[in-house]
């Protein structure tokens, strides 16, 4: 089985690291892992009597456990399976009043929750014709333009799906997938063992792509959808990168976007954004524009996750916040900086301003964000220490305005360890 198919491709996520050895017995081989993490997050809103920043009120958290095994049936079937628990460990008693993910209001938000997030086998055709298409059928992870796995809250989501991936063209793997159903839902990421039809419809979600690599540090990839029968979707991204000196390398990016309804009186929603990086020495810095068309005020998507109600999107303009409900709205033209320091005894520091502009009256138009983010590890356990500060402005009044537009602070801690 070549499992590097797959990690090519970057569409579904077959290995995972761990400190287990694999187990060879008579051709099959497992490897078994264990994750767990402890996610919490707090919110000071600008309004008036609101619950500060740590008051319980104000915060969410939750805790999860994730024990998984990939491995080999033989030269040619491949097989992964991952059991998931979330629990709030009593938080709720004096630390928290919500939770993280989770969305089954006959079960109760606050209740213990485990669902299976994959359950695949792989197969590919041994010292065949086919020996360079690989399958992947079952529950799995995906990694496209607009359906794809989120990996910021505590839990990810997953889809039921077909995958085939095919290298028969040199530096070139074309794609195709089917997508039946999914549990992502949207601002929570994942749903438990609740998965339903893909965008709530019946209808299938088909996507074919194409990663290339014909010319040598050029990657060219393109994407094509039909979305549950709401709309058809194209994609297109490519990259440049320049070595001037080993501390410094400059990189150039762009993508390009298309939402095309296919109900009645609804508008196109076509955007791109560019990107340039570099290193110098020990900093990353990146700068990046982006603009999303509203096609004249019609109804539109956005350019964003279809599995998750478009929270999540790959323009590379997004923030932790102003994310898929912002930069990628029909409508916005949005900027972002970006720098990162791997600090010696210390981790990782990232800092980025994102700012937004959208001039169609939506919840999250002119908005400005902050991000610092550290990245460390305390007594073997990782953690992310993030701090975020939204500014928003309105020129418009409505109700959505009242809810989501707020100046907002936010304090969020993720810790992890895996076995």
């Amino acid at each position: 089985m070549k499992f590097a198919k797959l990690s090519i491709a970057a569409l579904a996520v077959v290995g995972f690291s761990s400190s287990a050895v694999a187990m060879d017995m008579s051709g099959v081989t497992a490897k078994p892992y264990v994750k767990t993490k402890l996610y919490y997050e707090t919110i000071d809103k600008d309004v008036p009597n609101a619950p500060g920043l740590f008051e319980k009120d104000a915060s969410t958290g939750q805790a999860l456990v994730t024990a998984g095994i990939t491995g080999s049936l033989d030269q040619c079937w491949g097989y992964g399976f991952e059991y998931n628990i979330a629990d709030t460990l009593g938080l709720e008693n004096n630390i928290v009043s919500g939770v993280r993910m989770g969305n089954d209001e006959n079960r109760g938000a606050l209740q213990t929750q485990d669902w299976a997030s994959q359950a695949y086998v792989t197969y590919s055709a041994c010292n065949t014709v086919l020996s360079n298409t690989t399958f992947k059928i079952g529950r799995q992870f995906l990694d496209t333009p607009f359906a794809f796995t989120e990996k910021w809250n505590l839990a990810q989501n997953s889809f039921d799906a077909i995958v085939l991936l095919n290298q028969d063209i040199k530096n070139v793997t074309l794609v195709g997938a089917y997508v039946g159903r999914g549990n992502g839902v949207f601002a929570k990421v994942a749903n438990g063992d609740d998965f339903q039809p893909y965008m709530g419809f019946e209808n299938e979600t088909y996507a074919v792509g194409a990663m290339t690599n014909l010319l040598e540090g050029l990657p060219i990839n393109a994407w094509y959808y039909s979305l549950a029968s709401i709309a058809d979707a194209a994609w297109v991204d490519g990259a440049y990168t320049l070595k001037l000196a080993d501390d410094m390398n400059v990189g150039l990016g762009a993508q390009y976007g298309m939402m095309m309804p296919t109900a009645s009186g609804a508008g196109d929603t076509a955007g791109y954004a560019v990107k340039a990086s570099g290193k110098v020495g020990m900093f990353n810095l990146m700068a990046a524009y982006s603009s999303v068309d509203d096609d004249d005020g019609k109804a539109s998507l956005p350019l964003a996750n279809t599995a998750t109600g478009f929270k999540k999107t790959k323009l590379y303009t997004a923030g932790i916040y102003t994310d898929g409900t912002g930069v990628a709205v029909p409508g916005s033209d949005a900027f972002k900086v970006k720098a990162s320091v791997k600090v010696p005894g210390v981790g990782k520091l990232i800092a980025q301003y994102v700012s937004c502009e959208n001039d169609n009256g939506k919840a999250m138009q002119n908005v400005d964000e902050i991000d610092v983010i550290l990245a460390t590890k305390i007594a073997g356990i990782g953690a992310k220490l993030i701090y975020m500060d939204r500014d928003v402005t309105h020129t418009s009044a409505t109700a959505a305005n009242a809810k989501f537009g707020m100046d907002t602070q936010h304090v969020r801690v993720i810790l992890s360890k895996d076995f």
